[in-house]
């Protein structure tokens, strides 16, 4: 059994990251995690290149300590993971892409991330999105 779980450092993010390690310990050694850290692409929008470039090292610098800080809570714990950091234009693309490329089982992914979401009855935007689009099991987590 493969899991995804989609991670930007938000608290909802580690309550979908710990419910998937709660889920491959219920399984044992039959299971893995994968975890994809997504940095939006905004170089897209009209800056200029010097702009652009300090955005995108603030971004990846963010999601180095995000994945830091994932692999030292896994560790903790005694469980290994493959943690991914990816740029894209569209964060719930480049999830789906991710979950075709670990053949998951499961995207284990948070109610709403750090940039909004709602309350306890609504989805972010990138969770919506994924949950919609997925060909997938995905289990949202509050």
């Amino acid at each position: 059994m493969r899991f995804l779980v989609p991670h930007d450092g938000s608290e909802h993010s580690y309550k979908a990251l710990d419910q998937a390690v709660q889920l491959a310990d219920k399984l044992g050694g039959e299971a893995s995690i994968h975890v994809v850290i997504v940095i939006p692409d905004l170089c897209l929008v009209d800056v200029g290149i010097d702009e652009c470039n300090t955005i995108t090292s603030t971004l990846y610098k963010e999601g180095q300590g995000i994945k830091a800080k994932i692999a030292e809570t896994l560790k903790a714990r005694g469980i290994t993971a493959d943690i991914q950091i990816k740029t894209g234009n569209a964060e719930a693309a480049s999830i789906l892409e991710s979950a075709e490329e670990v053949d998951a089982d499961f995207v284990v992914i948070g109610a709403a991330g750090k940039h909004g979401g709602g309350g306890r009855n609504r989805l972010g935007n990138v969770a919506d999105k994924v949950v919609s689009r997925c060909d997938r099991n995905v289990l949202v987590v509050h």
